[in-house]
């Protein structure tokens, strides 16, 4: 029954193209196809659950745009292309060879996503100023994906970097007055 369905959606999309070749009507030049609230969700989700979960730096090249905005602190510059993307990714698996992202909630509107994560990762390689601590950490935080022509143009990261940074070097938070 699904492979019905697939050859029915080829069907109509080749006779929406041929309609419009007929009617004289070309793709505009640098046009993309639109995409789903589903297909935009997924390549959100690709973004840690290939490149970090299953060690695949290589989906980067499936998913980023050729440059895209990151709007992040850490010390990141905030245009990257893919390879500072790849970079960026691979600090964090050499901080955290074990580091594991599981997802609370993926929200899908228009051309934008909002993922909510929780990670989880024993340090064994530097972290920005943070030495190696063979601690492990569990932190949260939430992206919010621009995705244009089917790939994330610009990503805005909220982490919860305090609780991070707490847990790994041992620290406890300061008691309100």
């Amino acid at each position: 029954m699904p492979r019905r369905w697939i050859v029915l959606a080829l069907v109509g999309l080749s006779l929406a193209h041929e309609i419009g070749s007929a009617q004289g009507q070309a793709p505009a030049p640098g046009a993309c196809r639109v995409t789903t609230d589903v297909e935009n969700a997924a390549v959100a989700r690709a973004w840690h659950e290939d490149v970090i979960n299953k060690r695949n730096p290589a989906a980067l090249r499936e998913i980023l745009a050729s440059t895209i905005t990151h709007h992040a602190a850490g010390g990141y510059p905030k245009v990257m292309e893919a390879d500072g993307i790849s970079a960026m990714m691979s600090d964090f698996l050499t901080a955290f060879p074990d580091l594991h992202y599981t997802f609370d909630q993926f929200i899908a509107k228009d051309n934008y996503v909002v993922e909510r994560y929780t990670a989880t990762g024993t340090q064994h390689g530097p972290l920005g100023q943070l030495p190696a601590s063979g601690r492990k950490a569990t932190w949260t935080g939430i992206n919010i994906f621009r995705i244009e022509c089917g790939r994330i143009a610009e990503v805005w990261s909220e982490v919860d970097a305090i609780t991070r940074t707490q847990q790994l070097t041992g620290t406890t938070p300061a008691s309100p007055r």
